[in-house]
């Protein structure tokens, strides 16, 4: 069950209550454990949240893409596909090319390998072709090559302007928040070949993908865990598949100064935002011009006209405890993948008796995280605001883990 959020990892204890709080008390009681990074299983859980690769920075680089093949000058893709050992960057970085000065948008790990591979981005753009680029971390100290150890490989495509309409698509998918299924055929010095798919029934009907049924379970599997992946087919044809996912939606309850900061940064971070408020002097597209929608209603009814599912974040910070309370109430009965409130740890105990009382099962109030955020000894409501969209981010990626803390090496003896 999910711990309880602005306690969890922190050492902190309620104090003991007596009656009804304290079986609500002891649910939400955490030790603190420190994440050893070294640690095979906390490892694992680390990457497995990282790969749950969910376009997150994807769609300012297919957005730029179809600008630039409006204009009717090349781009060239460039997409990590396989890494082994340490690298700088991971499966399923992108960066774009375009231009006589090769600018780019994005990253694929920075530092001399992403350098060479903008070059030669740069040297085949004129030409519409892909090709596979390998980069060993082999280097020493006394060479830019870089000593992570590990190796890393790149699939560069350029494109013209008649894959204009792919890259306005793509854009168009994320930015509704529908999902999708990108498969890039990959061939070396053969014209790109990308088919964007609705959903994994598509793939059996793709003429394109020959997948046999072991393939077609492994691909899958790698899609159901949003995981970008290279895989050969039966036929000894090559395709990396990139999972599309719907962005997670922030319900903004609440268009106060944190609300104000929270919006900023969660949009910064591709999170859709949804502000709620019964204010309409506070919940406006001057106050708040990133929002993707506001909803001007009060809080007993405004649920009626939002759609709250898995992947979304209710974050509760209304002017007053009564509207948090009825926000709070309506929010533990969705399938919302976090809720959290603002307030002390006294207000919210005294709002989980009463919702306890009210019938509200303890089990279902462990899902609420108070006191929101990370502790990171926050005190100006733009730091209030960033230790609660940490926790946002905290949760997107690693999910419901003890919180970790600085990584750290142990040196050998000798």
């Amino acid at each position: 069950m999910s711990a309880y959020g602005g306690v969890r990892g922190q050492g902190r204890r309620f104090k003991r209550l007596g009656g009804v709080l304290r079986h609500v008390e002891n649910l939400f009681r955490r030790q603190h454990r420190a994440t050893d990074f070294a640690a095979d299983r906390s490892r694992k859980r680390f990457w497995d949240g990282f790969y749950s690769y969910n376009t997150m920075n994807d769609i300012e680089i297919y957005k730029k893409a179809a600008e630039i093949l409006e204009k009717r000058q090349n781009i060239a893709l460039v997409t990590a596909i396989s890494a082994i050992g340490s690298t700088p960057g991971r499966v399923g970085y992108k960066m774009l090319v375009w231009g006589k000065n090769t600018d780019t948008l994005g990253t694929i790990g920075g530092g001399s390998a992403e350098a060479a591979i903008i070059q030669t981005a740069g040297d085949i753009l004129p030409k519409i072709q892909s090709t596979v680029l390998k980069f060993e971390y082999d280097g020493t100290e006394n060479d830019q090559k870089g000593w992570c150890g590990g190796s890393i490989e790149f699939h560069l495509e350029t494109f013209d302007q008649k894959s204009l309409p792919l890259f306005k698509e793509l854009s168009t998918v994320i930015e509704k928040g529908d999902k999708g299924i990108l498969v890039s055929i990959i061939s070396g010095n053969k014209p790109p070949n990308k088919i964007l798919l609705k959903n994994i029934e598509q793939l059996d009907s793709a003429t394109d993908i020959n997948l046999t049924p072991e393939t077609m379970e492994s691909v899958k599997k790698l899609i159901s865990r949003q995981q970008p992946a290279r895989q050969t087919l039966g036929n000894g044809v090559e395709i990396f598949i990139e999972t599309i996912s719907e962005q997670p939606m922030i319900f903004l309850f609440g268009a106060g100064h944190l609300s104000y900061y929270i919006s900023r940064y969660a949009k910064s971070l591709n999170f859709r935002l949804t502000v709620c408020d019964d204010r309409a002097e506070f919940a406006n597209k001057e106050r708040f011009p990133e929002a993707d929608n506001i909803i001007v209603e009060n809080f007993d009814s405004v649920f009626d006209r939002i759609k709250i599912n898995k992947n979304s974040y209710i974050v509760i910070v209304t002017k007053g405890h009564k509207d948090d309370q009825i926000v709070l109430e309506k929010a533990v009965r969705t399938d919302a993948k976090y809720i959290g409130m603002i307030g002390s740890k006294r207000k919210t105990l005294m709002l989980l008796k009463k919702l306890k009382e009210g019938g509200i099962p303890a089990e279902i109030l462990t899902r609420i995280y108070s006191p929101i955020g990370i502790s990171i000894g926050a005190f100006t409501p733009q730091e209030i605001a960033l230790s609660i969209v940490s926790e946002l981010v905290k949760i997107r990626r690693l999910g419901d883990t003890p919180e970790s803390g600085h990584m750290t090496l142990t040196f050998p003896n000798n």
